[in-house]
């Protein structure tokens, strides 16, 4: 599995690009206090000083091995409409992602365009053997995206997560080389 770091990728309609403090107020004001992304994420609204320093870890994460955090802008406008990060389990050349895509911009296939391209980056780029998602068995879209992106259903993981009204079971989907 090679390391590349977060590098900026292109899709017909998108640009997936590493995050800048600049945009903390954009993030504010679009999908990080949505409420299904505090739902699912089981997170509490954040303060704008909150997401500044949030992206000022972040930056800080870009210089260790294997960070893949990217911020998902629509190449026209530049808009930030969601995000996508990676999870690298480095000794079985694994990754997993985690997506959320800006309540206005659902339902367009973004985030399906957004996670093909970073699927294809795992596997012809990093070389992986094997990416996975997961999603709550009550997050429907994020199934369909999963699905749209030809990625196999292999099962529920039962209580597997923790949200703020108790566990729930997961879908978990992959891609093997």
């Amino acid at each position: 599995m090679k390391d590349l770091g977060t590098k900026t990728l292109e899709t017909k309609r998108l640009i997936l690009r590493r995050f800048k403090k600049e945009d903390a107020e954009e993030i504010y004001n679009g999908f990080i206090n949505q409420k299904d992304f505090l739902y699912y994420a089981n997170k509490e609204k954040r303060t704008l000083q909150e997401e500044k320093e949030s992206l000022e870890r972040i930056d800080e994460k870009y210089n260790q091995r294997h960070y893949y955090n990217w911020l998902i802008t629509l190449k026209d406008t530049k808009q930030i409409i969601g995000r996508i990060f990676l999870v690298v389990e480095e000794f079985n050349e694994c990754v997993e992602s985690n997506y959320v895509i800006d309540d206005r911009f659902s339902k367009m296939g973004y985030m399906t365009e957004a996670l093909k391209e970073v699927i294809r980056f795992c596997f012809e780029e990093l070389e992986v053997n094997r990416f996975q998602s997961c999603c709550v068995i009550e997050n429907k879209a994020s199934k369909r995206v999963m699905q749209k992106c030809n990625m196999t259903e292999e099962g529920i993981i039962r209580k597997y997560i923790k949200l703020k009204d108790g566990y729930h079971d997961m879908y978990m989907f992959s891609i093997v080389k």
